[in-house]
């Protein structure tokens, strides 16, 4: 008779016992392993219905470890980048101070301000090359290039091309003129065969180049005599389009002692200076000739005298008032480009940076978190900078010597064009089409507060951490004390299991009727 052997008698039962034979045998391999290895399951598929929570909590952590790696670099980038533009800011604050002293302290050390605003812009310029791992903090988005040129090539040109020294020149060169005046035309009284003047009218003409972009020197814009029915007369003419703006001064007979004539003079930024002088009384000697004239024998001497005093005025305006304007308006040029009419193919461009139309700060960003990120970007050539640099380059290059007799008048002109560019190194300098323009020490506070951004995420950042690798640990960790317990039971177990087969296997007919 043929038996069909799964169905054979006994068969089930055996079967039944090498299945749960089979069973408890794989748990002890399983607990074993777990004890040895402290981990639930060797494969996430080991880790049942936990393996979803699992797999997500480790991305988490990835992101996590990721976001702490970007946040601790560029929290060491931010940090230099405020002590560097808190240096700038110092430099520019205590310049801006030295002058504002100096203007009180006699003599003006004219000098010792011109050496410390060179050697503070060289500072400063070395300072916005500041780099951390290789990355520079200071070119906006680019952050493999070395922003801005070093010292000696900006102010001393590369050869082919001008440095800001010649640029500053040839400004101040085109504003005073070939006449050092302002580019005016003066036209002294026509005099006789034998010197004496025929008439006693000084006629003065400003250049019409003056009125037209780019301007240059002088441009006059009125003229006053006082009392206005004394002996000096100015008639003013407004030219046309293309035309020179004139005035007529006629000494139509002797003044007096105390009257006086203005002229008012307008500069290429559209400021305005004057210049007055007042007549002396006949006999004595004006306490400058640029400020006044002494009234001659008669009114043909008094318009010599006008005439020369007013050359002299002149003179001495266009070297303080109009050279300090041109070397502020040159600095600033400078360091506004490529932002400003500079063209590099005859001038250097110091800064090499990125110099994109957004907002500096959007030029760099960490990613703190799945949907947040920081700010962090600065940009060397950003204006309240720009204009730090060129106040310093104002003052180092603009400063008489202490020698020249004109100084005092210079230094005053000179601080005059070069503490408001100073002050934007606290001060907001203006603003754009998006709101206030930041201050370097405002862009210092924007980047502080960055970082303190970025420090609050890192430690939210790791209080999540924590918590996943809690969560992570109970899915896939296996407490060693319940995988011991459970080993000598599942061990108690097989051991009883394999006891009782053993006994089972050993049961015959023979043995039982015995």
């Amino acid at each position: 008779m043929t038996t069909i052997k799964p169905f054979a008698a006994g068969s089930y039962l055996t079967t039944r016992n090498a299945a749960q034979l089979t069973t408890l045998k794989n748990q002890l391999n399983d607990l074993s392993t777990q004890l040895s290895s402290g981990l639930t399951a060797q494969t996430y598929g080991g880790l049942g219905s936990g393996r979803s929570t699992a797999l997500s909590a480790q991305a988490t952590l990835s992101a996590l470890t990721g976001y702490a790696a970007g946040i601790n670099a560029a929290q060491t980038r931010t940090n230099v980048a405020v002590t560097s533009l808190t240096q700038v800011a110092t430099l520019g604050i205590d310049a801006r101070n030295t002058l504002n002293n100096g203007l009180q302290s006699t003599p003006v050390n004219a000098t010792a301000a011109k050496t410390n605003a060179l050697n503070n812009l060289q500072a400063a310029l070395d300072t916005l090359n500041q780099s951390v791992a290789g990355n520079y903090l200071f070119g906006g988005a680019n952050s493999s290039t070395q922003p801005v040129l070093d010292a000696d090539t900006i102010l001393n040109g590369n050869g082919t091309q001008i440095g800001l020294k010649t640029f500053v020149a040839n400004q101040v060169a085109a504003d005073v003129g070939p006449l050092k005046n302002g580019r005016l035309s003066q036209t002294y009284p026509t005099l006789d065969s034998n010197g004496v003047p025929i008439n006693t009218k000084i006629t003065l003409s400003d250049d019409p180049s003056s009125q037209v972009s780019p301007r240059s020197g002088y441009v006059i814009t009125g003229a006053s005599a006082l009392p206005i029915a004394g002996g000096i007369a100015a008639n003013y003419v407004s030219g046309s389009t293309g035309m020179s703006n004139a005035v007529t001064i006629d000494v139509n007979q002797q003044p007096v002692a105390g009257d006086s004539l203005t002229l008012t003079l307008q500069l290429p930024d559209n400021t305005t200076t004057t210049v007055t002088l007042t007549a002396a009384a006949s006999g004595t000697t004006p306490a400058s000739s640029s400020t006044g004239f002494a009234i001659g024998a008669d009114a043909a001497a008094t318009a010599k005298n006008l005439n020369d005093a007013l050359t002299s005025a002149l003179s001495a305006s266009a070297g303080s008032t109009l050279t300090a304007n041109s070397t502020a308006r040159a600095a600033s040029a400078f360091f506004s480009a490529p932002n400003a009419t500079t063209t590099a193919a005859n001038t250097v461009v110091w800064y090499q940076g990125e110099n994109g139309s957004t907002d500096p700060l959007s030029t760099q960003s960490v990613q703190v978190s799945a949907g947040s990120s920081v700010q962090v970007g600065v940009r060397a050539n950003q204006p309240a900078i720009s204009n730090v640099l060129a106040g310093l380059a104002t003052v180092a290059l603009g400063m008489p010597s202490s020698s020249d007799p004109n100084a005092a008048a210079i230094y005053s002109a000179i601080s005059g064009k070069a503490q408001p560019l100073l002050s934007s190194a606290d001060t907001s300098p203006g603003t754009s089409s998006t709101g206030a323009l930041p201050s370097v020490q405002d862009t210092v506070t924007q980047l502080s507060l960055a970082s303190t951004r970025m420090s609050n995420a890192a430690t939210t950042n790791k209080a999540s951490q924590n918590t996943l690798q809690n969560t992570l640990a109970g899915i896939e960790q296996a407490p060693t004390e319940e995988v011991v317990a459970k080993l000598l039971d599942v061990q108690n177990r097989l051991q009883a299991s394999y006891q009782v087969t053993a006994s089972l296997s050993k049961l015959s007919l023979v043995n039982y009727i015995s």
